[in-house]
C-alpha cells in the first residue's frame, strides 16, 4: 500500500504537466533493447530486483519470472515473422529456453528433462509451454520431446476434473479461468506447430463449463476464480480478464470478442481524458493485490496493460491506440520517478522486464499462422 500512494502521489503531480506534452518515439520497438541486453547476459542465475518490480517486496517473483519470458518468447517471434531474415531472434528466442528452465526458474530446481513427473505446476508449465512452443516456430524441434511431455501432462491434469481446469500450485485451493486460458493457449500452440489435435476437446470442454458455471450475472464476463476459495472469486477481474482475451482469441476467437466486447462495457474508463481498465467493477470494493499491481482511481496497472496486449490480439486498433497513448504518458511519469531516489524502486512497475515484455508483445502483434 506504500507503493501505491508514492505511485499516486507521482502520478497527482506529474499528469497535467505531462497530459499534453508529446511522446517521443525514439526506436520502434526500444523496449526490444532492455530485453536483448538482458538475453545477451551470459551470467544469468535467476531474476533480481533490478529485473522484477515484484521481487523487492516478494523474493521468490510471484511467478512473475516465467510470466516475463513467456511475454518474451511471443515477442520474439512477431519480430521474427516481421522481419524473416534477421536471424538474430533464433538465438534470442533460444536464450529464453534457457532461461525458462533453469533451476533458478523452473520449480523442480534441477534439469528439467530429468523430471519424470511435472505435478501441480501448471502456472509454471502453462508459459513453458508457451515459452517451448514459441521456440519452435522460429527455432525448430530442439525442444520437441519436452514440448510435448508438458503438453500431455497439462491436458490429462485439465481433463481429470469436471471443472476442466489444471492445477496450478501444490497445495494453493484456487483455479483462475485466465490460466486455463493459458494452459489452452499453449496446446493449441503445439497443434499448429506439429498439425495435432490436442487442444480442441479441452478448449471446447473448458467453454462450456465456463458459460454454464462461471459467468458474472450482473455483465456475463468470465469470473476469476472458479472454486469460489476467495472474496473476488465470482467478480471478474481486470488483469485476469486481459489475460484471459489475450490466450482465448487464438482458440476461441468469436468468444473472445465477445468477452472483450463486455470487458470494453463494463469495465474500461477514462481518467483525466486517459483510457485504462478497472480491476475491479465500480461498484465492488476490492484490494491491491500482486496480481493487480497499483491501482489508482480504480484503474488497475496490471489490468490497463494486459488489456493493451488484449486489444492488439483481438485486432482492436482503436482502443489500442487509446491505451497506448494514456500508458505512454503514464510511463515518462514513472521515468520521471526512476531518478528520485526511495521513489524508483516502486515506478520500477511501468519499466520493469515484465511490463517491457507484455507492451512490447502488443507493439509487435502479428498473426502467427
Amino acid at each position: 500500500m506504500i507503493g501505491q500512494n508514492i505511485i499516486s502521489h507521482v502520478f497527482d503531480n506529474n499528469i497535467r504537466n505531462l497530459f499534453n506534452s508529446k511522446n517521443s518515439e525514439g526506436h520502434k520497438y526500444h523496449r526490444f533493447d532492455l530485453i536483448k541486453e538482458f538475453l545477451r547476459r551470459e551470467d544469468f542465475n535467476g531474476f533480481t530486483s533490478e529485473d522484477l518490480f515484484i521481487m523487492q517486496f516478494i523474493k521468490k517473483g510471484w511467478g512473475q519470472d516465467i510470466a516475463t519470458l513467456s511475454n518474451m518468447a511471443e515477442s520474439l517471434v512477431n519480430l521474427s515473422i516481421k522481419n524473416p531474415n534477421d536471424d538474430q531472434y533464433e538465438s534470442l528466442i533460444n536464450e529464453v529456453v534457457k532461461r525458462a528452465i533453469h533451476p533458478k526458474v523452473n520449480p523442480y530446481k534441477k534439469d528439467i528433462c530429468k523430471v519424470n513427473n511435472f505435478g501441480k505446476y501448471g502456472y509454471f508449465l502453462e508459459h513453458l509451454n508457451i515459452v517451448l512452443g514459441s521456440y519452435q516456430r522460429v527455432a525448430g524441434d530442439q525442444y520437441l520431446d519436452l514440448n510435448e511431455r508438458v503438453s500431455k501432462h497439462l491436458l490429462k491434469n485439465s481433463m481429470s476434473y469436471s471443472n476442466y481446469h489444471a492445477d496450478l500450485l501444490p497445495n494453493v485451493n484456487m483455479k483462475w479461468s485466465a490460466d486455463q486460458a493459458a494452459i489452452i493457449y499453449s496446446l493449441w500452440l503445439f497443434d499448429q506447430n506439429n498439425s495435432s489435435n490436442m487442444s480442441q476437446e479441452i478448449s471446447d470442454k473448458w467453454l462450456s463449463y465456463m458459460n454454464r458455471h462461471c459467468k458474472h450475472k450482473g455483465t456475463g464476463l468470465f469470473q476469476t476464480e472458479v472454486l469460489g476459495t476467495r472474496k473476488y472469486s465470482r467478480q471478474p477481474r481486470g488483469c485476469s480478464m486481459a489475460y484471459l482475451i489475450h490466450y482465448m482469441e487464438r482458440f476461441q476467437p468469436e468468444e473472445a470478442q465477445k468477452q472483450w466486447r463486455l470487458f470494453k462495457k463494463h469495465m474500461m474508463t477514462h481518467v483525466m481524458g486517459n483510457t485504462g481498465f478497472r480491476e475491479y467493477l465500480k461498484h465492488y470494493k476490492g484490494r491491491w493485490t500482486p496480481d493487480s499491481g497499483p491501482i489508482i482511481k480504480g484503474v488497475g496497472i496490471a489490468a490497463t496493460g494486459l488489456a493493451l496486449n488484449a486489444a492488439s490480439t483481438v485486432g482492436d486498433i482503436k482502443t489500442y491506440k487509446k491505451l497506448n497513448k494514456g500508458m505512454e504518458m503514464v510511463y515518462n511519469i514513472i521515468r520521471k520517478g526512476n531518478v528520485i531516489p526511495g521513489v524508483n524502486m516502486v515506478t520500477k512497475i511501468g519499466t520493469d522486464l515484465l511490463s517491457s515484455s507484455i507492451w512490447l508483445n502488443a507493439e509487435s502483434k502479428i498473426k502467427w499462422y
